[in-house]
């Protein structure tokens, strides 16, 4: 009789298969730190070969398979994702993947997507109630690139009329409990930020005006409706936030970003930029993880005609900070010298539009563009 090849699978390789399903790719001290940190890297390396193994039970093959790519300095690395039948397996533990890209990425990108995996991973850790705790329980969701890209159009100006183009995020990290949606781009340093001709973007800032129109612009014939909302019409807030190799590059994007967002109002989306170092603590707190502070919940009432005085005057200040940036745009395109502006806080103000418009007053949420960024 045949000797039966092939692992049986454990509750700890269920849990790996699972989040090699949500990451697409790892590394095999990702994979040691999410499953058996405790434990020797020569252990885990062996329960790796054997999971790729060959499999001869009728019905099943190896659920993981082995990538490898060489490093610029031609160190040998390997990577470790899922076969058919090990997708298969995971569609029943986290119910929200997508369908998988058909062709494995690159080498290049491979290191790429490995840096971006890392903070998932810290996520992960953050957040889990314990070492056993299914993924599919975890307070978010991670959806990282697949071939699904995000569709919308612009207008050319050098042609004169709109056209399609695509955006495809490095990942997208959905937040059910606080219903906000964060599109996530790691940016290696490799490419520039901005370009020393104002009439140009660098790459940095071209992808963040891509990023504007998906999530602000209004569809052609589709009424009200931005690409953004007709792409996610479950009303969660969009987010775009860049992770960033060291603080001084963080310094020199968000100033970019400060200088290209002047005279844009509140329309433009909020953004961030973090570094890939404090990315995972900045979203775990988010998300009430162990390096949140501890909550006070607080009972307040409110008549209805303070909540509209609350409204009157937020107007105000929207609409006074607007002429402001407007005025100082002006004056820096007919003055030779610059007048700088602060950073305004624009994600704060909207989070204090919608409590007045919907918790204060009572206003239904709809999913329609809300183009004046202020309330009503």
């Amino acid at each position: 009789m045949a000797r039966v090849k092939g692992a049986v699978l454990t509750a700890r390789d269920r849990l790996l298969i699972s989040y090699l399903a949500i990451a697409r790719y790892a590394s095999t001290p990702q994979v040691q730190r999410l499953v058996a940190e405790a434990r020797d890297v020569s252990i885990v390396n062996r329960r790796l070969r054997r999971l790729s193994a060959e499999v001869n039970r009728p019905g099943e093959s190896p659920p993981v398979r082995r990538l490898e790519f060489k490093r610029a300095e031609g160190t040998a690395v390997a990577v470790w994702t899922l076969t058919q039948y090990g997708r298969a397996i995971a569609e029943d533990a986290v119910p929200y993947l997508r369908p998988p890209g058909r062709v494995d990425v690159g080498a290049q990108f491979l290191l790429h997507t490995l840096m971006l995996n890392d903070v998932l991973v810290d996520l992960v850790l953050a957040l889990r109630g314990s070492e056993d705790s299914p993924l599919a329980e975890l307070p978010f969701r991670w959806l990282c690139e697949n071939d699904e890209q995000l569709e919308f159009s612009i207008f050319r100006r050098d042609v004169g009329e709109a056209r399609s183009s695509v955006l495809k995020p490095d990942a997208i990290l959905e937040l059910p409990g606080a219903r906000r949606r964060v599109f996530v781009e790691a940016e290696t340093g490799a490419h520039s930020i901005a370009t020393a001709d104002p009439t140009k973007y660098g790459a940095v800032l071209r992808k963040l005006e891509r990023y504007t129109r998906f999530i602000t612009g209004l569809r052609p014939g589709g009424g009200p409706t931005t690409f953004y909302e007709a792409a996610f019409p479950d009303g969660f807030a969009p987010e775009v936030v860049f992770l960033v190799h060291s603080e001084g590059r963080k310094a020199k994007v968000e100033g970019a970003i400060r200088e290209w967002s002047r005279g844009r109002g509140l329309e433009e989306p909020t953004v961030r930029v973090l570094s890939f170092r404090e990315a995972a603590g900045t979203f775990a707190t988010a998300l009430g993880g162990r390096s949140a502070s501890r909550r006070v919940n607080r009972l307040v009432t409110i008549d209805d005609h303070r909540a509209r005085r609350l409204r009157e005057g937020f107007n105000a200040v929207a609409e006074a900070l607007n002429a402001t940036r407007r005025a100082v745009t002006e004056h820096n395109a007919s003055c030779g010298r610059r007048v700088a502006l602060p950073p305004a806080p624009l994600a704060e103000l909207r989070d204090l539009r919608d409590l007045i418009k919907h918790e204060l007053l009572g206003e239904p949420r709809t999913h329609q563009a809300d183009t004046s960024g202020v309330a009503r």
